[in-house]
């Protein structure tokens, strides 16, 4: 994959999956990841940046820190950092995750992990993604964002068949999802199936506000397919 390409999947992935946690922080705990919280919330984003790192150094809610400096990283298009991150986080969700394997939100970050770095060069996890959101799904199997992660996976392997029975179950209960929609649209045209395409596609341009992330994705597929928008 040319690096033009792969800086492209990662934007629209970050634009699409906006992934974070509840901001939590347990009152036995030295207050710098709070304070690292209250400082992302107020935009200084440097400072939170400096802060997640004395938290990640000092051992405090390590997995929670190295996953939000990667959030960070990628915000600031700088992918190459982020993926070097990444290592660190993998390592202290897993060492979290032995001692918690019931919280089921660091299962799918860790999945979310995995997912990101599957688009760099020479790097397949997606694999290890599947097994994590698996056991995030063995604790809350009826959660959409988690199943919405499985089929975008099982797509980007080329499962198609099974990326779209998990969208369509999505989409049974939750008909305004629009950005399981626009990657069951993208489903379908891998399986060269047009017009199923374009009908999720219209139904985004349709539904979705003009302003959103959603809304400007499906309009420009629509407009590669010679569909007309609205």
């Amino acid at each position: 994959m040319k690096k033009a390409q792969f800086l492209g999947l990662i934007g629209l992935l970050t634009v699409l999956f906006v992934v974070s946690f509840p901001h939590q922080a347990r009152t036995e705990e030295p207050d710098i990841f709070a304070q690292a919280q209250m400082a992302r919330q107020e935009g200084k984003v440097d400072e939170a940046y400096r802060l997640f790192e004395e938290s990640a150094q000092k051992g405090i809610r390590p997995h929670d820190a190295y996953y939000e400096m990667g959030l960070i990283l990628m915000e600031k298009e700088q992918y190459l950092q982020a993926y070097r991150i990444s290592g660190k986080a993998v390592k202290a969700f897993q060492d979290y995750l032995e001692k918690n394997p019931q919280d089921d939100n660091a299962w799918f970050r860790l999945a979310y992990i995995y997912e990101v770095r599957s688009f760099a060069p020479g790097v397949n996890d997606w694999k290890k993604a599947i097994e994590a959101l698996q056991k995030a799904l063995a604790i809350s199997p009826e959660n959409s964002q988690y199943l919405l992660h499985l089929g975008y996976v099982y797509y980007n392997i080329g499962k198609n068949d099974e990326a779209e029975k998990v969208f369509l179950g999505i989409l049974d209960k939750q008909p305004e999802y629009y950005d399981v929609r626009y990657w069951l649209a993208k489903s379908y045209l891998d399986n060269h199936e047009q017009e199923k395409a374009r009908e999720q596609l219209g139904y985004i341009v349709s539904h979705a506000p003009p302003d959103s992330s959603q809304h400007q994705s499906a309009e420009k597929e629509l407009i590669k397919l010679g569909g007309e928008t609205q």
